[in-house]
Order: C-alpha cells, then structure tokens, then sequence
C-alpha cells in the first residue's frame, strides 16, 4: 500500500521573512493557466547568499500575459527582453519543444538560468495559508534602464 507524506516545511507553507533577498534562477516549471489562456513560467528561484536561508525556494507564478512584470523580471537578473519581429519583447533563450503545449516544452536554454538577482518579498495570505511573494524585483542594469519598473506586486 503506498502512501503519501510531506515534509514539515512543506505543511508549513513558503514563508520567509519579509524583506530583501538574493535569488537564483535555477530553471522553470512552466505550464498552463488555470484558464487555458496564458503560461505560468513558475521560475524556480532559490535564496542565495544568505546566513540561514540559503536554497530556500521562493514561488511565483511569473504569468506570461504579465509581460511588464516579465520585463521586470529579465531586468532583475541582468537581462533585456530580445526585440521580436510585433514591436515588442522576447525572454532571451528559449524552450525548446512544442510551442503549443508549455508542458511539453523542454528544460529553458538561455542566460537567465543560473543568474541573480534581488527581490523584496513580502507575506501574503491566500486560502488561509500565509506565504512569501515577490513584491518587487530590483533591476540590475543599472543607468541602461529607464524603465519604471512594478512594485507592490504582492497581493
């Protein structure tokens, strides 16, 4: 008979304490939404450089029709988005695979994986359950951005 148990930390919830942090991107899990209608990248983002939290996970669900936040994103790890062929902007690198099925797609090919970057994280509640979202995330490109970047995106 199989069973199925959990690790006390994952019962617990994702909580840290609110504040400023170093984050690696170490890859994406990404899939569809809820809806069908736009791509949960779900970055897999670890706590770096930290005295007692380091390889701590940090969740967000990096929405693909939030492409300000996206931008944002790029920008906190050192990125800009590609100029793509509609005016706008592509997450340098790529997913190889299916482009109709986030799913099927294979591990992300690019230079976000393995960078840092720096975000504030702040508690939220959602179904009862507090945990730690991204509030802020901190461009590292310096005077080559004049972008006014999201804040307060915990909600």
């Amino acid at each position: 008979m199989a069973k199925i148990g959990f690790s006390k930390e994952a019962l617990e919830g994702n909580l840290l304490p609110d504040g400023l942090y170093e984050i690696r991107l170490e890859g994406f899990e990404p899939e569809f939404s809820s809806k069908k209608t736009s791509v949960n990248l779900n970055p897999i983002l670890k706590v770096v450089n930290h005295p007692s939290l380091n390889n701590k996970r940090v969740y967000d669900n990096l929405n693909s029709s939030a492409s300000w936040i996206i931008e944002a994103f790029c920008h906190a790890f050192g990125q800009t988005l590609i100029p793509n062929a509609q005016g706008g902007g592509d997450i340098p690198g790529e997913f190889p695979g299916d482009d109709e099925d986030p799913e099927k797609w294979q591990p992300y090919q690019g230079p976000l994986t393995g960078a840092v970057g720096k975000v504030l994280l702040k508690k939220t509640t959602w179904n009862g359950k507090e945990n730690s979202k991204v509030d802020q995330w901190f461009c590292a490109l310096g005077n080559a951005c004049n972008i006014k970047h999201p804040t307060g995106l915990a909600k």
